[in-house]
Parts: C-alpha cells; sequence; structure tokens
C-alpha cells in the first residue's frame, strides 16, 4: 500500500528542483497532446507537478483540473504556469469526488505507479463522458528480450538529447539525482504485460498500451 506522505514529502522536495528544458516524460507530451479532441471541455490532469501539461492542456480545453499531492508543486504551478482556465488543487486525487460522466479527457504522467491502477481505470470508465479518453504515461519494469533491447538502445539517445537540450550529459546534477534515487527506492512499476492484462479485464473496446524509447509507456483508451 502507498504511503502517501512519503509520496508528498519526496515531491515537496523535488519540487525545489532545477528545471531542465527536456526530460523522460515531457518529450511526450505533444504526442499525447494529439489525442485531444478540439472540443474538449474539461480536462482532469492527476499528479500535476509543477504544471507543464496543464499549461498545454488549458490551450485545447475549456478547463483544466490539475491536481497534485504536494503542496509546494502546486505553489510552483501556480507561479510557473498560470492560466484562467486551470483549478489547481493540492489534494490526494482518491479523496476528491467526481460526478459521472463528466470529464472529457483524464490524464496522468509518471503517477499511474503511485495509484491503486485498478481504481484509476475504473475511475476513467465511471467519470469518462462516452467519447473521453485517459491517457497514461508512465514508467514500466523491464520483463522481456525486447524491452531490454529497446531500454537498452535508449542509452545514446538519451545522451544527445541531454546535450541538445540541457546542456550536459545526464539531465540531473549530483544533488538532483540523489534526491531522485532516494524517491524510487519507494517506486514499483509493471511490467507492459501487465499493464495490458489489466487494461483488457477493465476496459471495453480497444485500448492501446504502446512502449516508448526512454523507459515509459503510454495508455490511450477511448470510451
Amino acid at each position: 500500500m502507498e504511503d502517501y506522505n512519503i509520496v508528498k514529502t519526496d515531491f515537496n522536495e523535488i519540487s525545489e528542483l532545477e528545471e531542465t528544458k527536456w526530460n523522460h516524460n515531457n518529450c511526450y507530451f505533444t504526442q499525447l497532446l494529439k489525442h485531444i479532441p478540439d472540443n474538449a471541455d474539461t480536462c482532469l490532469d492527476i499528479g500535476c507537478g509543477k504544471g507543464e501539461l496543464s499549461y498545454m492542456l488549458s490551450k485545447k480545453a475549456r478547463e483544466v483540473i490539475a491536481v497534485d499531492i504536494a503542496d509546494q508543486m502546486i505553489e510552483k504551478a501556480k507561479i510557473l504556469n498560470p492560466n484562467g482556465n486551470i483549478q489547481y488543487i493540492c489534494s490526494n486525487i482518491l479523496e476528491l469526488q467526481f460526478e459521472d460522466e463528466s470529464l472529457d479527457v483524464i490524464i496522468t504522467t509518471a503517477t499511474a505507479h503511485h495509484l491503486p491502477y485498478e481504481w484509476l481505470l475504473n475511475f476513467s470508465k465511471n467519470k469518462l463522458k462516452q467519447g473521453g479518453k485517459l491517457m497514461v504515461l508512465d514508467l514500466a519494469k523491464a520483463s522481456t528480450i525486447f524491452d531490454y533491447v529497446i531500454w537498452g538502445c535508449a542509452f545514446f539517445p538519451n545522451i544527445i538529447m541531454n546535450l541538445i537540450h540541457n546542456g550536459r550529459l545526464q539531465k540531473d546534477d549530483a544533488h538532483a539525482k540523489s534526491v531522485w534515487e532516494r524517491h524510487g527506492q519507494h517506486d514499483t512499476y509493471m511490467t507492459i504485460n501487465e499493464v495490458k492484462a489489466l487494461t483488457k479485464k477493465h476496459l471495453s473496446g480497444k485500448p492501446k498500451v504502446k512502449r516508448k524509447l526512454f523507459w515509459r509507456y503510454t495508455l490511450i483508451w477511448q470510451k
């Protein structure tokens, strides 16, 4: 069972780290945005962090509800990525109430592994409108030869992208690396096959689970 007091403490500390222009999450934001319908009314961003994606969503949707458990993350988001149609909320998403079929988009990046995954899928089934979309970008655990080959091949592109966008070989300096490593000791990830099995069990239609280069996967599902 996730200890959300630890998660909150970790991400309050992470909120103080230096911002980098490129990372393993935001490099996929543009791809995710392509799945947002132009007539989207309400988007829910779970685990919004400092609001980078929330701000991008606010350019496509009438309203963005951006939720994060870390109060310092929310304060940073309000300063760094404000917009009149973004509602930043500091809360555990498990404790918030939403009406059934009230959301056009539910999106979460690098947060799903902190949530009960079956809860997330069932929550999305109930709260999304017909035609609404669930979009997940998250980390995965390698379990197959294909996983190890693909994610092993990410080593050199990772260096190149960090040099181009961040001006150094690695995304994090020594302090940031130690903070992330300490947080990572609490994290557990599912394999791609485990994600596919759960989506098949709980979601109708054809949810699309795709392995991404930088140790991530995406799940796209339309209700």
